[in-house]
């Protein structure tokens, strides 16, 4: 498959662990380019996801849970994040920027301890970067 038939590809179902590797399998045994490499691994983490979903009978609530848990874990994401869809910015009923400021005021305790411990800790940080951790932390 090319990189643009692989990221259109549905990921399907799999209902035996067997079946589960065997596709993991012919996506690693693929010949892969940078881009196809790179779709082959979500396709591969996609097809566990469901499968595992089904096998422990997850809700959607512990499915998102668990698919924001892969983005921290794979992304190294140490404090609070979101997700911004810009579809929404498509709907009147919307406001993502509304949705970002109410994220970054929710976490404002969060920002102004972990820029206290950062002052701390990294004394020799660019000073912009230093004065931009002394205001959050006030």
């Amino acid at each position: 498959m090319t990189e643009k038939e692989m990221r259109e590809s549905k990921v399907p179902f799999f209902e035996t662990l067997e079946e589960l590797v065997d596709y993991i399998t012919s996506l690693k045994d693929m010949e892969h380019d940078y881009g196809t490499a790179a779709y082959a691994m979500s396709m591969a983490a996609t097809a566990t996801f469901n499968y595992m979903a089904s096998e422990l009978g997850t809700t959607g609530f512990q499915a998102s849970c668990a698919d924001l848990d892969v983005l921290r874990r794979t992304r190294q994401i140490k404090g609070p994040m979101m997700l911004i869809d810009a579809d929404r910015a498509l709907y009147p009923q919307y406001n993502i920027l509304n949705d970002v400021c109410k994220f970054l005021k929710s976490n404002e305790d969060w920002m102004a301890s972990e820029a206290k411990k950062r002052l701390e800790e990294n004394r020799d940080a660019c000073e912009k970067v230093q004065e931009h951790w002394r205001k959050l932390a006030k």
